[in-house]
Parts: C-alpha cells; sequence; structure tokens
C-alpha cells in the first residue's frame, strides 16, 4: 500500500510556462500538442565545434524531476557532467534545469534540442554531434510529446527517440481511484508502445528509443518493443542494472525498473544505473556501438 501511494504522481498537462529563450529558432506546436501548448516555443540550437567521431557512445536518460529544487539541478549536473554522455534524453526538462544546463554545460553539448515546460512535459535531447533533424511528435493515443531527433556521428546517422509513457497514477476521470487510474494507464502505455512500434516499424538505419517508460519490462509497452527486435541494454555485457524509482531524492530505497535504454541495429553495452543525481528517478547510461 505505501508503494501505492508514493507512485501516483501523474503529470501536469498544461499551463503557462515561462520558457527559457535560448535561441532564436521558432517552433509553432499547433496542431500537434493541445491547444493549451500552442502556443510558441522555442528550440535551443547553439553552434560549435564538432568533435571528432568516436566509437564506442555513451548514452544517458534522466528524468530530473519537474519540481526539482535549485540544489537538486546541481545534483543532476553533477552526475551529467560526471559520466559526460554523447547523447543525452531528458526529461520533465523545466525552464530552471534547461537555463542552468545551458549555463554550465552548453559549451560542452552545442546540438541542443531543448522545449522545457513547468510540469512534467518539458523535454530535451543534448549531443556533442550535430543534431540534423528535431521535432517533437504526440505519443499516440495520448497527446504527451516525445522527441524524435537525428544526430550524425561521423558518416553514420543515428534516429533518437526520447520518450516519456503515461504516469501510473495519471487521473483520467476525476472519480477514478488509484487502482482504476493504474490500470487505465498501464492499457494506454500499451498503446502508446504500439503506436512507437508502428511509427519505426519501416526505420531501416540505427535507432535509440530512450526514456522513461514508466512500467518494468513486464509491461505491455516494453514486451511491444522487445517483439520489435528492441534490445535493452540491460541486457547487453557489464550491465549493473536495477530499479530507477524512487531515486535520490527519496528516502525509500528504488524498487521499480521504469527508465530504459533501447536500440535496434546497435550495439549496447555497459548499462548502469546511477544511483546519485538530484531527481526522484536516477540516470541509466550504457555504451553504444554501430555495426560493421
Amino acid at each position: 500500500m505505501l508503494f501505492a501511494a508514493i507512485y501516483t504522481r501523474g503529470f501536469h498537462g498544461c499551463g503557462v510556462t515561462d520558457t527559457v529563450f535560448l535561441a532564436p529558432v521558432l517552433l509553432t506546436l499547433s496542431g500537434m500538442w493541445p491547444s493549451c501548448l500552442a502556443a510558441p516555443l522555442l528550440i535551443a540550437v547553439v553552434g560549435g565545434a564538432v568533435p571528432e567521431p568516436r566509437e564506442p557512445l555513451r548514452v544517458m536518460t534522466y528524468n530530473v524531476l519537474y519540481s526539482a529544487s535549485e540544489e537538486e539541478v546541481g545534483r543532476s549536473l553533477d552526475v551529467i557532467e560526471q559520466e559526460a554522455p554523447d547523447i543525452l534524453c531528458l526529461r520533465e526538462l523545466t525552464p530552471r534545469f534547461a537555463n542552468a544546463f545551458r549555463k554550465r554545460l552548453g559549451a560542452k553539448y552545442p546540438h541542443t534540442r531543448l522545449l522545457p515546460r513547468k510540469g512534467t512535459w518539458g523535454m530535451g535531447i543534448a549531443s556533442k554531434y550535430p543534431v540534423t533533424r528535431a521535432e517533437p511528435f504526440a505519443q499516440k493515443p495520448h497527446r504527451m510529446p516525445g522527441l524524435e531527433a537525428e544526430v550524425r556521428v561521423g558518416r553514420r546517422g543515428l534516429k533518437v527517440a526520447c520518450v516519456h509513457l503515461m504516469a501510473p497514477g495519471a487521473l483520467h476521470a476525476k472519480d477514478d481511484d488509484l487502482f482504476q487510474s493504474m490500470a487505465k494507464n498501464a492499457v494506454l502505455r500499451g498503446k502508446q508502445g504500439e503506436a512507437l512500434v508502428r511509427r519505426y516499424a519501416k526505420e531501416k538505419g540505427p535507432l535509440l528509443l530512450l526514456g522513461d517508460m514508466n512500467e518494468e519490462r513486464s509491461g505491455e509497452a516494453m514486451k511491444a518493443f522487445a517483439a520489435a527486435g528492441f534490445d535493452h541494454a540491460c541486457d547487453g555485457l557489464e550491465a549493473k542494472c536495477g530499479a530507477t524509482w524512487p531515486g535520490a531524492t527519496s528516502m525509500l530505497p528504488a524498487v521499480v525498473e521504469i527508465d530504459h535504454i533501447l536500440a535496434r541495429r546497435l550495439t549496447l553495452s555497459d548499462a548502469k544505473v546511477l544511483r546519485t543525481g538530484g531527481s526522484d528517478h536516477y540516470p541509466v547510461r550504457a555504451v553504444l556501438a554501430f555495426p560493421p
């Protein structure tokens, strides 16, 4: 019952946000997000020198907690700086976190697409390698957004999908109790997973799918990904994985593995849950290599 009580945090769907203005590139999201999100947002597009391609690459997914304090944001930035991933998926990205990231790590991540928002719908992809295209998309059948990017690593292309599936405790109807909400959201995540599988069914190149899936590997979305040929980083060599929630901001031990790194046509290894930071999720990192 304690677990059920603490695992009810849903999402704050809409609301006006004081978006951090990081660069003069305007993105209008009308028609893609709900009407309350249709106001223009800005994407961060920061130029800089391109590092020499290296393999393998380090990747990380991190839900940085929409309600994180300034101190907690600093601790999350500490772990990102220490691990120095080449490609980073950020979920629950707020204006506070985006601004702090830009100030502290912007020079190290010159190719960045950030869509910060108050609440849990903010997201971003930060890369040390050129991002040739980045756009949000609705994670059907819901409007909760994902972020997709094309990354160039030397002559190789890599498609990256940074996603956040529906939270177990998100309320659908005001009369629903916790267990009804959890049941509905489990079904919805399964449909979101199936929609992502369909979205990438014809993708022939290397594909990285990572983020806060809000369910363990036994969940319907995760089973859909496995059936579609996605490999799990924690099945790779030298993996040190485990539960990712609740994270460093909780006095309770982590009990569920809900943050995942998946890939097709890539080799994943050295996956690790990093038991530090300033979020209610622990970050997960892995190493990826392209096929010969």
